[in-house]
């Protein structure tokens, strides 16, 4: 036993014992060792007379415990820190040698983040014992050795939880569930939901997937309202994501969209509709929206997963239909794939600053100028994609993930690790940020420079840099905008779009599919636009960039339909990381109204729509008594938070927004 391991030992903290048991063997080893090591002798979640266990937040009760994005993490323990500087110093030496080598500015809502979700349904339907099997035909010896011990681990913590149950006289068939799951097949839909529950919590409370379409052979017309109502609840108290949600049993669909009209924030629910979805689910749905909840975000499956196929064309149909959005949204398939979601953040906002000051002045005609601003976003995204394959190699080799290894196919039948991409997929998600500002700015400098004249470069260049007012508000009201379904202006936001998300075309990835790009935003709205001074589209220095897809606040002054249709003007089937489209609405709306928009919508092409049902007057006073508010939620840029939580400037854009009438 190594001095280092006797000295974690005295501290207990036992999952950084286990990495220095055997020092000599390789990372991947000995950071299984010490999730077991972990599930051997971490504190037992504290049973809270609920359906499903655990329930609400699991505190790991340790300095050092389980964590999706590093396998190992460390939490915040100042005692230890203080207690023990050395040791926390050795394993920050050891254990933080990847670092992302992208430029911060250009990471708008991601900087090398991994969302992803286990393959429940095989664990549902086969039980983790069946994975023994796989593994000991696994040739490396210290990945093999390394997953039976994570299985191991898990299998004496799941034992551990049911004798605390025992102890404490739990519901006997919580019992019951947990004495068969999910190291066995699940046999009835309850049993199903505490497997998705406990590997859920495994997984560190990600993502929960398609948890419907997949149970559905489960259900037998039970009631399980509550108990979808624990999962919402634990999912949300853990600060988990999404969930997808289709019509495939529409009897449980209505039960999975019941339990959301009694729960509020999350998981963001991702509901999948056509022109044959069932007239109960969209009543249902359009229900849950009045509640003010933010839920759920309404999804075109056509133009996404038809899309990936396109893109991708090794995926194979019936894997596409797994697909589910992770983390906020970004284009995933559940249990198959290792996604970059997301990987960067590209400001465009910030390109098009930095081409005005250096190019706007020599160019003769728009035309040039257009260009060269496409030259510069070329460079850039030829920098951050190569920085993405940089990050990509080195996290492979320092950063190995063993439980999602074991959690998601087909890293065992491969014998690779999940981040030196041994599932079934991968591809890299890069978010596209800014794309309405600089459509709007393009416009605003072809008008007032090139087309009428009415200023030099120079003027309008010393407008900017002075951020004056009076002509922020003069940009602000021109006719030439995007939003409301000018003709012109849904060309060039075409052709623009076109060209920038076509850039990832052809890109290679290192060890995977390709690049996606997107336009996500949630509080990135702001803080990217704190980065850009003023710019033509009459936004104001350090003022926050456009909010996803949507106008420019103020400027969608048309009505929904021109608003709808300027967003498909764009090259939607391009953005398959996935295109974000806010859209904010009064409670009075008419169901058949909505219905006809959304599908009306999607049939041009729309990929996502989500929306907040609130009025701008709420939203005001909101702002002045949060304590009137508490329950508020709205959706922000792919996922659903209480207003009172969002950052200042964030509650600003919300509130800004156009909230549209007559629907």
């Amino acid at each position: 036993m190594t001095d280092y391991v006797k000295e974690f030992l005295e501290h207990r903290e036992y999952a950084a014992a286990g990495l220095y048991e055997t020092p000599d063997r390789s990372l991947f080893y000995r950071k299984s060792l010490a999730l077991r090591r972990y599930f051997e002798h971490c504190p037992i979640p504290e049973y809270k007379g609920k359906p499903l266990y655990p329930s609400g937040r699991v505190s790991a009760g340790m300095t050092f415990g389980p964590s999706y994005m590093t396998g190992i993490n460390v939490w915040p323990n100042q005692k230890f820190i203080d207690s023990a500087p050395h040791l926390f110093a050795k394993l920050q030496e050891e254990f933080n040698v990847y670092q992302s080598c992208l430029p911060l500015e250009h990471c708008v809502a991601g900087n090398m983040h991994t969302h992803s979700m286990p393959n429940y349904e095989r664990i549902v339907y086969e039980g983790l014992e069946s994975y023994r099997e796989r593994i000991l035909k696994i040739e490396d010896k210290d990945m093999r050795d390394g997953l039976i011990d994570l299985l191991d681990g898990i299998f004496t913590y799941i034992d551990r939880c049911v004798e605390y149950l025992k102890s404490v006289d739990a519901d006997k068939a919580l019992i019951s569930a947990l004495e068969r799951v999910p190291k066995y097949p699940a046999e009835n839909i309850y049993e199903g939901l505490v497997c998705w529950n406990f590997i859920m919590y495994l997984d560190g409370c990600d993502n929960l997937g398609a948890t419907a379409r997949c149970l559905a052979p489960l259900y037998r017309g039970e009631n399980i309202v509550p108990i979808l109502g624990n999962l919402y609840e634990n999912l949300d108290k853990c600060e988990g994501y999404s969930m997808s949600l289709d019509s495939t049993c529409p009897e449980l669909s209505l039960q999975f969209l019941d339990a959301m009209n009694r729960y509020r924030r999350r998981p963001m629910i991702e509901f999948f509709v056509d022109e044959n979805t069932p007239d109960i689910l969209w009543e249902k749905a359009f229900e849950v929206t009045r509640r003010k909840s933010g839920q759920p975000a309404f999804y075109n499956p056509k133009v996404l997963q038809d899309g990936l196929m396109k893109r991708f064309p090794s995926i194979k149909e019936e894997d596409v239909r797994k697909f589910c959005g992770g983390g906020c949204t970004e284009a995933m398939l559940m249990g198959l794939s290792n996604v970059g979601s997301l990987d960067a953040g590209i400001n465009f906002l910030l390109i098009l600053e930095k081409t005005l000051k250096e190019k706007l002045s020599a160019s003769a005609s728009f035309d040039e100028f257009y260009e060269e601003f496409i030259k510069d976003s070329r460079a850039v995204v030829d920098m951050i994609t190569a920085g993405i394959n940089k990050n990509r190699e080195m996290r492979a080799k320092y950063n190995p993930l063993p439980m999602r290894t074991l959690l998601i196919d087909d890293c065992i039948d491969r014998g690779v690790d999940f981040n030196s991409f041994g599932s079934r997929y991968s591809w890299s998600i890069i978010n596209f940020a800014g794309l309405i500002n600089v459509i709007d700015s393009l416009l605003a400098v072809k008008d007032l420079v090139y087309d009428r004249k009415k200023y030099t470069a120079e003027e309008l260049l010393g407008f900017l840099e002075a951020n004056d007012e009076a002509f922020a508000a003069e940009a602000r009201k021109l006719d030439i905008r995007y939003g409301i379904d000018d003709p012109f202006v849904n060309s060039f936001a075409n052709k623009l779009s076109d060209e920038l998300f076509s850039m990832l075309d052809g890109v290679e990835l290192w060890h995977g599919l390709g690049f996606l790009p997107a336009s996500i935003q949630f509080n990135s709205m702001a803080y990217a636009g704190m980065d850009v001074g003023a710019t033509p589209d009459g936004r104001r220095a350090k003022e926050p960039i456009a909010d996803s897809l949507g106008a420019i606040f103020g400027k969608d002054t048309e009505g929904p339909t021109a608003l709808l249709n300027s967003v498909t003007s764009l090259r939607l089937d391009k953005a398959l990381g996935v295109p974000v489209l806010n859209f904010n609405i009064q409670p009075d709306f008419s169901d058949d109204v909505l219905k006809a928009l959304i599908l009306g919508y999607m049939k041009k092409g729309g990929a996502q729509m989500q929306i907040s049902c609130i009025s701008k007057e709420d939203l005001l006073d909101a702002l002045k008594n949060p304590d009137k508010y508490g329950s508020l939620v709205v959706r922000v840029g792919g996922y659903s938070e209480y207003f009172n939580c969002l950052e200042e400037k964030t509650k600003w854009v919300v509130i800004n927004r156009t909230v549209q009438t007559n629907i």
